[in-house]
C-alpha cells in the first residue's frame, strides 16, 4: 500500500480530523515526507502575486468603524518611514514567521534615527504549540522554545538589551487572530493607555490584508470602547535570502502564504456592511474579490500545511475528504523540511549576518547606550 492510500485509510479511521491532534495522529503513524523540490522560476511570480493580493502597499489607508462610534483609518507604511503623529506607539512583533524579529529591529533602529525615540516593543504569539512545530517548541533549550512570542524575544536578545526586549513581556494566551487582538487590548488596558497606536510587524509579505480584514472588524466591538486602538501596518518585503526555513522558498514559507490568502474570501462583510455570511469574520478587502484565484490553486490546495481544508473547498470546489488529504500531505512534507535544531541554526546564522551588517551592540543593559547605538548603526536598510 502506498503512502497516500495508507493516509486515506488512517483518515477514515480517525474521522478525517484535520486539527493539530488529527495531524499528529497521521504523522505518528506515517512519519514525515521529504520536502518537495521547489522551482524558483515557477514560484517567485506566485510570491509576487501573493504580495499584490495579500499584502498592502505603503501609503494605503483603510477606513473602518471603531468601538468609539466613529471612523478610524489604518495606515500602511514600509519598515522605514513610520509616521511621526502616532499616539502612544507600540511596535508589535508577531505572526509566527521567523523573519518578523529582523523586520521589527529594522523598524526600531530607523525609528530611533528618524524620530529620536526608542519604540516600546511587544511580542505576542501563541502560548501553546502549533501542531506542526510541536517538537520545536516543546523543549527547554534553544531560541524557539515555549511559544512564538518567546522565540521572538529570545532572538531579539541577540540584538538588544534584555531590559528593553522583555520590558513588556506578557504570557500570551491567543490562539488565533482574534486572540491576538484581545492581547493588544488587554496590554493597553493593563498599562493604563486609553489610546494606543499599534505598529503591526508580521514578517510576512502576504499577511497584511488578512490581518487588517480581521482586526479592523473586531475593532468595532463595544467591549473595546474604553481603549482607542489605532493601527499602522508596516509592510514587510518578500524575503527569500535567509537561512531560517521561513526565510527562503520552502514548504513552510508556502504554508504561511497559503494560510494568509486562504481565508480572505471566507465569511466576509464589505466595509459598508453588506454580507452573505450569517457570521462575518472579516472585511472583504479591496482587490481580493477581483483576484485571479487560479494562480493560487496549487499553493492553497497542496501547500496549506498551516491552513484548513475549507479554503480549497470554498475557492476551488474541492470535495472535503480530498481537501483534508491534501492538507495532511502538505503537513507531512513540511515536517520533513526542518528539525528542532535546524530552526535554531538558521535563526542564529541570520542573526549573525544581521549583526555583521549593522554592527554588534556591546553596551550591556544601559538603554541610553542602546539608543545611541541604534542612531549610529548604518543608514542602509537591511531589506532593500
Amino acid at each position: 500500500m502506498n503512502v497516500k492510500n495508507t493516509i486515506k485509510k488512517l483518515l477514515k479511521e480517525n474521522g478525517y480530523k484535520c486539527n493539530a491532534d488529527g495531524r499528529r495522529f497521521i504523522a505518528d503513524k506515517v512519519g514525515t515526507l521529504e520536502p518537495r523540490k521547489l522551482d524558483e522560476a515557477k514560484w517567485l511570480p506566485v510570491l509576487k502575486y501573493a504580495e499584490q493580493i495579500g499584502g498592502c502597499r505603503p501609503g494605503e489607508k483603510y477606513t473602518y468603524a471603531n468601538a468609539q462610534g466613529f471612523l478610524s483609518a489604518a495606515r500602511v507604511t514600509s519598515l522605514y518611514n513610520l509616521p511621526a503623529d502616532m499616539v502612544n506607539p507600540v511596535l508589535v512583533c508577531f505572526s509566527g514567521m521567523m523573519t518578523a524579529h529582523l523586520c521589527a529591529f529594522e523598524i526600531i533602529r530607523f525609528y530611533a534615527k528618524q524620530h529620536d525615540e526608542l519604540l516600546p516593543l511587544l511580542a505576542i504569539g501563541k502560548g501553546g504549540n502549533k501542531g506542526l512545530y510541536e517538537t520545536v517548541f516543546n523543549r527547554e533549550q534553544g531560541i524557539m522554545v515555549g511559544s512564538e512570542y518567546n522565540a521572538y524575544l529570545n532572538a531579539l536578545e541577540y540584538l538588544a538589551p534584555s531590559k528593553y526586549v522583555r520590558a513588556n513581556e506578557r504570557v500570551c494566551k491567543d490562539i488565533d487572530t482574534a486572540g491576538n487582538f484581545d492581547e493588544l487590548y488587554l496590554f493597553a488596558k493593563e498599562t493604563g493607555r486609553s489610546e494606543v497606536t499599534y505598529i503591526l510587524c508580521s514578517g510576512n509579505f502576504s499577511y497584511d490584508k488578512r490581518l487588517l480584514a480581521e482586526f479592523l472588524l473586531k475593532a468595532s466591538a463595544p467591549e473595546f470602547k474604553d481603549v482607542k486602538i489605532n493601527f499602522v501596518l508596516a509592510h514587510c518585503p518578500i524575503i527569500t535570502n535567509l537561512k531560517v526555513v521561513d526565510g527562503h522558498l520552502s514548504e513552510t514559507m508556502l504554508g504561511y502564504i497559503a494560510a494568509s490568502l486562504g481565508p480572505l474570501m471566507k465569511d466576509t462583510v464589505t466595509f459598508d456592511g453588506s454580507s452573505s455570511s450569517e457570521n462575518p469574520e472579516r472585511y472583504l478587502m479591496p482587490g481580493v474579490d477581483e483576484a485571479d484565484w487560479s494562480v493560487f490553486k496549487e499553493l492553497i490546495s497542496e501547500f496549506s500545511n498551516m491552513g484548513w481544508p475549507n479554503y480549497a473547498e470554498l475557492l476551488y470546489g474541492t470535495p472535503h475528504e480530498e481537501a483534508v488529504l491534501d492538507i495532511i500531505l502538505s503537513d507531512l512534507h513540511a515536517r520533513g523540511s526542518f528539525t528542532k535544531d535546524s530552526y535554531d541554526e538558521g535563526l542564529v546564522e541570520d542573526l549573525e549576518t544581521y549583526r555583521q551588517f549593522i554592527g554588534k551592540y556591546k553596551g550591556g543593559e544601559n538603554l541610553a547606550c542602546f539608543f545611541d547605538y541604534l542612531q549610529t548603526t548604518t543608514d542602509v536598510p537591511f531589506f532593500l
